[in-house]
């Protein structure tokens, strides 16, 4: 089987395996399984260092918390810009107005997530195997079209494969103080399709798949004493299933997902008779997402609180003693606003 099948095969089943969760099973009971924790895939890294080291054995070490530090900051910056729920305060499509007129959604979230890396932004070698937690702020605007109204299997139960188009744009603060270059954006495209539309009596139920491009970012600068410097683009692939439900003025709802984290990263190690120079290659990594959130809705708008966790992942480095752990969590907290006219 090719790599690609296997990805898609990987996929489907993480896909069946969110659903199955928030309709009420536990993945335990299916053969023991439960979402990975430290297990997820990470790809290119190990080849990354090496080629960094360029076969020095004294450079390994920096070269692997330089790459590390790019995997980890793929994983906290795709993580802000993805977050949990796709559109806060709601895990229903929101079908069409009347006829064929889309109904449109906006809503803006501020965001923050902490970070855990290696500390590029040190004055040594040995300060780059410490670990660094910058924390990141974001601003996130989405917009939201229903375009499939879906059909209705008996009064109170509708909205079955019905589906809305998703638009994102982020805006990221990282801290200059740990070496960043500065704010960067990214932006979004998705699609939500629902399973079943919320009513009176029933519980709103959907699932998602959203896509996410982001600006390059660095971080370290070796003019500036620094032991390494690093750069990575990123693009982000998530995939969500939310469970929901008003009761009058307030709702409540629950999610899982799957988020891949991929890019071009370049790395550059402070030099030495067997310096390659700077070096470039693809890194990738997954992990699984959980998330709650509440909300208070005004009539046509709604202000919602979002809280997450994502899993960690193993460290490709048997026997590295640095102070970054990769396979820790990472938590998140949102605060939206949303109108729906």
């Amino acid at each position: 089987m090719r790599l690609g099948e296997v990805r898609g095969v990987r996929r489907a089943a993480v896909a069946a395996v969110l659903l199955a969760t928030l309709a009420g099973g536990r993945p335990d009971d299916a053969r023991g399984q439960e979402f990975p924790r430290g297990r997820t895939e990470v790809e290119g890294v190990t080849e990354l260092a090496g080629l960094c080291a360029g076969g020095n054995a004294g450079r390994m070490s920096p070269c692997r918390e330089l790459v590390l530090a790019a995997m980890a900051v793929q994983r906290g910056v795709g993580l802000a810009s993805a977050l949990g729920s796709d559109v806060p305060g709601t895990a229903s499509t929101a079908g069409r107005r009347m006829g064929s007129v889309p109904r449109l959604g906006f809503a803006v979230a501020a965001n923050g997530i902490g970070i855990g890396m290696p500390r590029v932004a040190a004055s040594s070698v040995e300060g780059l195997a410490e670990e660094a937690t910058p924390s990141v702020a974001g601003l996130r605007a989405v917009v939201s079209a229903g375009i499939v109204e879906g059909f209705q299997l008996a009064p109170g139960t509708g909205g079955i494969f019905s589906a809305d188009l998703i638009a994102s744009y982020s805006r990221l603060w990282l801290p200059e103080a740990e070496g960043f270059g500065g704010p960067s954006s990214g932006v979004g495209l998705g699609a939500r399709v629902g399973i079943l539309r919320e009513s009176f009596t029933m519980p709103g139920l959907s699932v998602s798949v959203a896509r996410h491009w982001h600006e390059t970012i660095r971080t370290g600068d070796v003019s500036e004493g620094n032991p390494g410097e690093m750069e990575t683009d990123l693009e982000v692939t998530s995939l969500r299933a939310m469970l929901g439900k008003n009761w009058f003025i307030v709702g409540l709802m629950a999610g899982a997902g799957w988020d891949r984290y991929e890019g071009d990263a370049t790395v550059s190690a402070v030099g030495s008779v067997d310096d390659p120079g700077a070096v470039s290659g693809r890194i990738a990594s997954e992990r699984t997402v959980y998330f709650v959130s509440a909300w208070y809705s005004f009539l046509v708008s709604q202000l919602s609180l979002e809280v997450g966790m994502a899993d960690g992942v193993s460290d490709p480095f048997e026997g590295r003693s640095g102070g970054y752990d990769p396979s820790g969590r990472s938590w998140f907290a949102s605060l939206a606003l949303r109108v729906t006219p």
